[in-house]
């Protein structure tokens, strides 16, 4: 998504996407497969550093709660440095035999609608809790 960082961190994802798809194209008629990840609101050094740049005692809690609560779509989950890790991992495998030119996005459901209008569903009780 645009602005959301400076012009050079958002031409080097777009570069990566890029990359990514024209290196599955050449490479895959060796069967080498060529995927990229793209994570958002990662609990990380460099996330926290910038929220530093608009709060300078902001504490790893803070920023793990804000992230939970203003970037994900999912009920009080911030993005972990272990959630990339299993995503590459799985990505490495075997079980992606198939999986080439593909951007694969660990963001919470942050770009797939806007977060801000969650509150619709986060007032509602999920049935699976309802009792009978």
């Amino acid at each position: 998504m645009g602005g959301l960082g400076s012009h050079a961190y958002t031409l080097t994802k777009e570069a990566i996407l890029g990359l990514t798809r024209s290196s599955s194209c050449e490479l895959g008629l060796y069967g080498i497969r060529v995927n990229c990840v793209l994570p958002h609101g990662v609990l990380s050094e460099m996330l926290v550093d910038a929220y530093r740049g608009f709060k300078k005692d902001a504490t790893i809690e803070e920023v793990q709660q804000s992230v939970s609560e203003t970037a994900s779509l999912l009920k009080g989950r911030c993005g972990m440095v272990e959630d990339i890790a299993h995503a590459v991992l799985f990505l490495a495998t075997d079980e992606s035999g198939f999986i080439t030119g593909h951007n694969l996005v660990i963001d919470g459901g942050y770009t797939t609608s806007s977060v801000k209008m969650s509150f619709i569903y986060r007032d509602k009780e999920p049935e699976s809790n309802k009792s009978s």
